[in-house]
């Protein structure tokens, strides 16, 4: 299913102009074979810039596209796709193909019947699937120097983006076995669908500008208007009953023809001004004020001012300073600020209608309308409040830099769907309401260090991070979604479960009782040996749902990362390192028997009668599959993420007859090495990654050559 993988790019460019007009023009290629077979990925990419100085005015133009094509199997890779497939449903007992050339599917068990098995490789071969995706961006700007000192500049630009997917699944093959025996026939229907996507939008700004010096007085302003809009169009048809399989166009089906199509506008405008303050550099203040108006907002609520203020003393400076030779940069700065968030989605505070249910008018039926959301004209801006306290400071001729903050990151007025009673709903969606608040509490420390002596080089640096994330309001409610959970007082997404205390392995264990000396059953049935051991939270002696509490957190304790380089004469290596410490993550495989699911290698030490001190539960027993800390794992790592090793020739006497003015080549890696108590996973992956459904990260090595002519 997998394999090693190449890829290269190739990337030209060329500049050149005079004193008044300058150019650049520049293209790549890229090609990258997936390494999951029938995956690829092909990019063609251009950008061309120019501008011109014409006495007091300068003028510009922009423009960069790509055409991008995708080569995946119609099955996806993750969720419930071909991931799945390879971990839970491949065995090593049913061959890829037998050797009648179907696919196998069966092993002559009988205990796991084949209508269990996914062969991933018959997924991954079988269909049609075509993935364009095409890129284009324009900007065109002028400038005109007024008077000294004052500027303005204008400019419009415009993007568009359009996606565009055809997808064929023929009938699936009949299934057999070793012997050419069927076992179920082979499907009826094929079906191609084409998927449409445009997405166009654009913005023009227009900034005015004046920066003056008066003595020890340094002062910018900058005044500002911008307008921008989007439009996004989807459009999907399918049809069905094509004559073969290797028809992929819409007039070779004759079945079930189905059309889709919708379309969303959005549109934001923005005045903003900012100005600075500079007192003989050692004083250094920023005020900026905005007042944005969304589309996405109600008429009442449209507009929304948010201010932000900054100021910093640089204190080395300072005239009693300037004797302390070991430092040479201190500043001390610190900022408030309000931003705000209109990415809430469009028409949130409006009724929206669905084509639901039908109707009949005399004797012709017509589609029905249906209200499907309660409208909420009262919503508002989402705001997010920053404050930040920080130091810079420098050491030994820069040698040593060091940069520190502490911040305190506040969102308030979050749109939230807040559950309602049914009965007052009905069918319909519960309205949004600007009802949450969560904060994010947190620092950053970062040092770096770099020197040099004769041939020699080299640098070091690290970077620490902790942030701490609560929920502060959520009006008293809570949102549970499986295995997590929204509460006040804890982080987004906690992880929300039994809490295991053990595996019930003697007599003793089954008989255990809780604070009120009652014996404790699950879910109303007495535990056999083997199974999980929870705390009976509720006290009430009986495990169930209400006995769930929060017992991990998806956010680290600690991020951290460090770089190490050096160079000798023209040769140079850097590396770069990162991790995270004090991360809950869920690596769960079901203990039933009955799916026909893999287990992983962990099972093998499994408790059983010969196995009473074993590591994992019994096999079987629905109430060990419960979401439980028994199975959040830490997820603490540290991965190289990049290498890289190159030599530079420079003036050497053979470059100057070909005209090259400088030529390097690179060796360079990426996740090459992995340090983790975790076993099976990526540590990268995403929470939601419980069985390793997603792709993983994969290790790369690539050679380059850069040359300048």
């Amino acid at each position: 299913m997998f394999r090693t993988a190449p890829m290269h790019q190739h990337h030209l460019s060329v500049t050149g102009g005079s004193q008044n007009v300058h150019y650049m023009i520049s293209t790549q290629y890229f090609k990258q074979e997936g390494i999951l077979k029938n995956t690829a990925n092909q990019r063609f990419n251009f950008r061309s810039n120019v501008d011109a100085q014409l006495g007091i005015v300068k003028i510009g133009l922009n423009l960069s596209g790509s055409r991008q094509s995708i080569d995946e199997p119609t099955t996806s890779v993750t969720g419930e796709g071909l991931m799945r497939y390879l971990t839970w449903f491949t065995r090593p007992t049913v061959p890829v193909q037998y050797s009648n050339g179907h696919y196998g599917y069966v092993d002559g068990n009988s205990a796991i019947g084949q209508s269990v098995f996914k062969n991933p490789i018959y997924a991954m071969n079988n269909g049609y699937k075509d993935n364009k995706n095409y890129r284009f961006d324009g900007k065109f700007f002028g400038e005109i120097d007024i008077v000294k000192g004052l500027k303005f500049r204008s400019s419009l630009a415009y993007k568009f983006y359009m996606n565009d997917v055809t997808t064929f699944n023929p009938r699936s093959d009949a299934r057999y076995n070793a012997e050419g025996e069927e076992l179920a026939p082979a499907g009826t229907q094929n079906t191609l669908t084409d998927y449409h996507y445009l997405e166009t939008s654009y913005i023009n700004e227009n900034i005015l500008t004046y920066n003056a010096t008066f003595g020890n007085h340094e002062i910018g302003v900058l005044l500002g208007h911008s307008i921008q809009g989007t439009r996004w169009d989807k459009n999907e048809a399918s049809k069905q009953g094509f004559p073969t399989d290797n028809i992929y166009e819409m007039d070779g089906g004759t079945q079930n023809d189905k059309v889709t199509g919708s379309a969303e506008e959005t549109a934001l405008q923005s005045f903003f001004g900012r100005i600075n303050y500079n007192y003989g550099g050692r004083y250094l203040f920023e005020m900026n004020i905005r007042r944005d108006g969304s589309s996405r907002m109600p008429q009442a609520n449209r507009y929304a001012t948010f201010p932000s203020f900054s100021g910093a003393w640089l204190i080395s400076n300072e005239s009693f300073m300037q004797d302390i030779n070991w430092l040479s940069s201190l500043k001390l700065r610190a900022s408030w600020g309000k931003l705000g968030n209109q990415e809430i989605g469009n028409y949130a505070y409006a009724s929206t209608l669905s084509a639901q249910g039908s109707y009949y008018f005399g004797d012709t039926k017509y589609v029905g309308m249906k209200t499907s959301k309660i409208a909420n004209e009262n919503i508002k801006w989402e705001t997010t409040t920053i404050t930040d306290f920080g130091i810079d400071a420098s050491f030994w001729q820069n040698r040593i830099n060091i940069v520190f903050d502490w911040y305190d990151k506040t969102t308030s007025d979050i749109l939230l769907q807040l559950p309602m009673p049914g009965i007052f709903l009905g069918s319909l969606g519960a309205p949004y309401q600007n009802a949450g608040k969560v904060r994010n509490r947190g620092w950053e420390f970062a040092a770096n260090y770099y020197d040099q002596k004769g041939d020699w080089s080299w640098q070091a640096g690290f970077s620490l991070a902790g942030v701490k994330n609560e929920i502060l309001d959520m009006q008293g409610l809570e949102s549970i979604s499986n295995n997590t959970i929204n509460r006040e007082g804890e982080a987004i997404g906690s992880y929300y479960g039994l809490k295991a205390v053990g595996i019930y392995r003697t007599e003793a264990d089954l008989n255990r009782v809780n604070a009120k000396g009652q014996t404790i059953t699950q879910n109303g049935q007495k535990p056999q040996l083997g199974d999980i051991m929870y705390e009976d939270f509720n006290n009430d002696g009986d495990i169930t749902d209400a006995d769930r509490q929060v017992i991990g957190n998806p956010f680290p304790e600690l991020q951290y990362s460090f770089n190490l380089g050096f160079s000798y004469k023209n040769f140079d290596v850097t590396t770069f390192w990162q991790g995270i410490a004090g991360l809950d993550r869920f690596n769960w495989d079901e203990t039933t028997i009955s799916n026909g699911g893999n287990k992983s290698s962990r099972w093998l030490d499994r408790w059983s009668a010969e196995n009473p001190n074993g590591s994992m539960p019994r096999m079987g027993g629905e109430i060990n599959n419960r979401y439980s800390s028994f199975w959040l794992t830490k997820g603490d790592y540290l991965r190289l993420k990049n290498i890289e090793i190159g030599y530079t020739f420079k003036k050497e006497a053979w470059m100057s007859k070909i005209g090259v003015q400088s030529l390097r080549l690179y060796l360079a890696g990426t996740n090459l090495l992995t340090f983790t108590s975790l076993k099976d996973y990526d540590p990268e992956k995403q929470s939601s990654d419980m069985r390793n459904d997603v792709h993983p990260n994969t290790k790369t090595y690539s050679f380059g050559i850069n040359v300048k002519f």
